[in-house]
């Protein structure tokens, strides 16, 4: 489903308010830059949905078909319900839902109503209700006029979010301390290079080579100083465990030579994101020294040489005291997950927040850093945040969100700049407080559903596989909401080899050709892999590890064809929408078909994506009669192809 109109009648004497809207500014928004605030109501209106006036939010609409089936929309703004209605529409016709013309009516008016410059297209939709044409004419006006102000308002959106780079970046993660670019430089058939630190030696050519693998973002993970108190293994700790969020790791170089890599960067058609660690620090952190009171803990206990378990004792020695600090932790079965080399702190303080704000906006001011991934977003959402430490906190939540106050302050002054949500749960939550992606790794229980990218391609199953493409196609579709953002691995994750054993191939093809947010993980396009029995990622973080970057040819001559035709394909398509493939049916075989948004001419007018999770030979077979399509083929055990149309 595209997303495109549905069908139906134009408005007839319609004065000139709908009569081409798609190429004009709405009624009462500026016909140029949208700023923050208005730009933030437009994008919950089609993204998100508004609230009622009790402060409840609206949710996704839900389709009652003829025939006793209930569908519910994808998400709960005006793109999400057209979007709904538009497939329901094609696959089964108008008349299976005309009958919710009345309910379309209430709803569209309520989602409008929060939102003052909404004005005119409520009254129009009053207008078509009160005009004396058939029950069918009217839902067709109805439609057509939603389609068209969701048009327009999708365009002025997309004009001016700054940050919209990010939903089709093609991500390159590097793990600079196991990054080996020495052996790199040797595997590509070039000198070694400096013996500088990092940043440094980091220069253009190796820039350019992954800018030539198709990528037009790095993530560069891991560049602060790792805590040393209750450090784990021998590899250097875990990068997550952060003694100044405020800093170069010494090791990697400079504030100055990150910096110029990051202009390096720049100049090679390469935007810079790196990690931004909101829910705790290392347990000998520059915050936990500046203020103990950032963080979750109590003043130790008179007597008592020992804290209780999940907390550490820590030394104020500006203020003289002793006090019992919080491990880092995460819900996991009703109980509380630690991280013991770690320090939880404390959003419940106001003047922590407006710390952690000044930290990102000077990584962006001073280095001029392009986007954010935010580590494990999710747990700060204050509702999560309250389950977790409840009568701990230092003080009452604040009403705001945490990272809805990051997200707008840095955006208000840098509004390029992207965040990315570890995220998984709370998707919703998460959107609405400003992220422009989310992982897609996991399913999750929301309105409308969530079928995770990862998890489902692991799983081999079809359905499921299926159900993640449906998803993947609307999140890339819409404009108002967050993105997902798809991988098949990263440094959390398991090998790809080991996650998807002889399906690889195939999922690897289906994840790199699909347009939108990719993230991929230095290393596996050489299918490097070397895993700690105690820490099963391909790069552990616990023992010293170097990247092979001849590690398997297969692998390489694998991805490096991968690439070329990624690269191929979205220079023929263009902007592309994606349909799951088939429409209908539960086959053994998945796909989808791309169809440009604005056709070359000779161009191809669609190409399809297909897979085999399975380990027996299967028939593909699809029909789409409107675009002349015709398809028949098989597939081999995990094969995967590509057909133009």
């Amino acid at each position: 489903m595209s997303g495109a109109a549905a069908p139906g009648a134009h408005f007839d004497g319609s004065k000139d308010y709908v009569s081409d809207m798609t190429q004009r500014p709405i009624r009462g928004l500026s016909s140029g830059q949208l700023d923050l605030t208005t730009l933030r109501e437009a994008k919950s209106l089609l993204g998100d949905g508004t609230n009622l006036p009790d402060g409840s939010p609206i949710l996704p609409f839900v389709f009652r078909l003829t025939d006793g089936g209930v569908v519910t929309a994808p998400a709960a703004g005006l793109e999400g319900f057209l979007f709904g209605e538009t497939g329901i529409s094609a696959s089964r016709g108008s008349g299976a839902i005309s009958h919710h013309y009345q309910d379309y009516l209430n709803y569209i008016d309520a989602l409008l109503a929060p939102v003052a410059w909404a004005v005119g297209a409520r009254h129009e939709i009053r207008r078509i209700d009160a005009s004396t044409t058939n029950p069918a004419e009217k839902y067709q006006r109805l439609m057509t006029f939603v389609a068209q102000y969701t048009a327009a308002l999708r365009r002025q959106v997309a004009a001016s979010d700054g940050a919209a780079w990010v939903r089709t970046a093609r991500i390159y993660e590097i793990f600079p301390r196991a990054f080996n670019l020495a052996g790199k430089r040797a595997a590509e058939g070039r000198s070694s290079g400096s013996s500088s630190r990092f940043f440094a030696d980091f220069g253009t050519r190796d820039l350019d080579a992954i800018r030539n693998q198709g990528f037009d973002a790095i993530w560069v993970m891991g560049i602060f100083p790792i805590g040393e108190r209750n450090r784990s293994g021998t590899g250097g700790g875990s990068p997550y465990s952060i003694m100044d969020h405020d800093a170069v790791h010494p090791d990697l170089g400079t504030r100055d030579e990150f910096r110029a890599f990051t202009a390096r960067a720049h100049a090679a058609g390469l935007r810079v994101i790196i990690d931004f660690v909101p829910n705790h620090t290392s347990m000998d952190s520059k915050l936990l020294n500046t203020d103990p009171r950032f963080f979750v803990g109590k003043p130790a206990e008179p007597g008592r040489p020992d804290p209780p378990e999940g907390y550490f004792a820590h030394r104020d020695l500006k203020g003289g005291r002793d006090w019992w600090i919080r491990n880092g932790a995460f819900l996991y079965g009703g109980s509380r997950a630690y991280w013991n080399d770690t320090a939880q702190v404390d959003y419940s303080n106001p003047i922590f927040r407006r710390e952690m704000i000044r930290i990102v906006k000077r990584w962006v001011a001073d280095c001029g850093v392009d986007g954010f991934r935010v580590d494990m977003a999710y747990l700060d959402l204050n509702d999560f945040f309250r389950q977790t430490w409840g009568f701990e906190l230092g003080g009452p939540m604040p009403e705001r969100e945490f990272m809805e106050e990051l997200t707008t302050e840095v955006k208000s002054q840098f509004p390029g700049t992207a965040f990315i949500a570890e995220g998984y749960d709370r998707w919703d939550d998460l959107s609405k407080a400003g992220f422009d992606l989310i992982y897609s790794k996991n399913s999750m229980e929301r309105p409308g559903g969530h079928q995770g990218w990862y998890d489902s391609l692991a799983s081999r199953d079809p359905g499921q596989i299926r159900e993640a493409i449906r998803r993947a196609s609307y999140l890339h579709w819409q404009e108002g909401a967050s993105g997902g953002l798809s991988f098949i691995g990263n440094h959390d994750e398991a090998s790809p080899q080991r996650a998807f054993g002889p399906w690889t191939g195939g999922a690897s093809f289906l994840t790199l050709m699909m347009p939108g947010g990719l993230l991929f993980y230095g290393s596996q396009e050489v299918g490097f892999d070397q895993p700690d029995p105690r820490e099963p990622k391909s790069i552990p973080f616990g023992v010293p590890v170097e990247i092979d970057w001849k590690a398997d040819p297969s692998v390489k001559r694998f991805y490096d064809e991968t690439f070329r035709l990624s690269g191929w394909l979205r220079a023929e398509l263009g902007e592309a929408d994606v349909e799951a493939l088939p429409w209908e049916g539960d086959p053994q075989w998945v796909g989808y078909l791309l169809k440009p948004r604005r056709p070359k001419p000779g161009g191809p007018k669609a190409v399809a994506v297909l897979a085999n999770p399975t380990g027996g030979n299967v028939d593909v077979r699809f029909r789409q009669p409107q675009l002349g399509i015709d398809y028949s083929g098989t597939l081999a055990p995990f094969g995967y192809d590509l057909a133009r149309f």
